[in-house]
This record gives C-alpha cells, sequence and structure tokens, in this order.
C-alpha cells in the first residue's frame, strides 16, 4: 500500500464575516455559498460588521424575503450586502443643536384664575385660594320658581 499523505491545511481563524457567510448555506440551501465565495463576499461583510451589526442581524437581512428560486446565490448576496448596508452610527451620541425646546404647560386656578404650573395648582386651585376659607352666605339663595323655568325652557324648544 502506497503512503498517503495529507497535507493538513493551516487552521486559519475566519472572521466573523466569514463565518456568517458559510452559515447562510445551513440557514437557507438557497444561499448556499464556495468558500471561494466566502472569501471574495468577506470584505462586504466586514463592513456590517464595522457599522455595529451583529451576525445575526446580517442573516436576518440577507436571508429575509428570498426569491423561489435562486439563480447565483452569489450575485444575489453580494447585491444585498451592497443594497442593503446600514448607515454609518456613531458610537456616542452627538449632542443636537437644533433641538426644541421643552413646552411648559400652564394652568390656571379655578377661583380666580392666576396662571401657573399645574403642580402647583393641587385641585385647581392656587396657594391664595387654597388657604382662604370659602365664603359662607350670610343669606340663603332666592327660591326660584321651578315650574316658571321649566316654561321657558319648553318655549324655547318650540318650533316657530
Amino acid at each position: 500500500m502506497p503512503e498517503q499523505r495529507t497535507q493538513a491545511t493551516p487552521a486559519i481563524a475566519a472572521s466573523p464575516a466569514y463565518l456568517t457567510l458559510a452559515q447562510l448555506g445551513r440557514r437557507d440551501t438557497r444561499l448556499a455559498l464556495s468558500a471561494a465565495d466566502c472569501r471574495t463576499l468577506e470584505p462586504l461583510a466586514a463592513s456590517w460588521f464595522a457599522r455595529g451589526v451583529d451576525a445575526d442581524y446580517l442573516t436576518q437581512a440577507l436571508t429575509a424575503g428570498l426569491p423561489a428560486q435562486v439563480g447565483s446565490p452569489v450575485g444575489l448576496v453580494r447585491r444585498r450586502l451592497t443594497d442593503k448596508l446600514p448607515p454609518l452610527v456613531a458610537s456616542s451620541p452627538t449632542p443636537t443643536t437644533t433641538a426644541t425646546p421643552k413646552r411648559r404647560l400652564l394652568a390656571e386656578c379655578t377661583e380666580c384664575g392666576r396662571p401657573g404650573a399645574p403642580e402647583a395648582l393641587p385641585d385647581g386651585l392656587c396657594r391664595a385660594c387654597r388657604t382662604t376659607p370659602p365664603e359662607v352666605p350670610t343669606t340663603p339663595p332666592a327660591k326660584r320658581d321651578v315650574h316658571a323655568l321649566v316654561g321657558q325652557l319648553r318655549d324655547l324648544t318650540r318650533l316657530p
């Protein structure tokens, strides 16, 4: 028996971009890529990772809404890597100078009409109206003729 020599290929640590592309065929067989295809598309996928995208997000973006048949998986993946590239997001939020100031609401006291912040008017009354005891009428209210009032209301509702 002739001695077989197997050349062990040096194990190169694959990048997350390469590994994600290699796993696409296992996620959906329509996107099965060869090792050469993965090496070719790796820089495009790496630009996604540089923009803060993780492997799950990239896989979802590449496999979502696939057509029933894919003629060229490498062409479709290349196109999606290019067309769906997410925008760059700043690592720290920059303060916006055009921020609109918060609008403060004002309310009025229900007794005297004095304006104030809603939290300063519990139960709708300002401090002065809350601390002033309510006036007690000294004379009883005038008695009204209820029958006359109802008659007037009836007259108002009749059509001319």
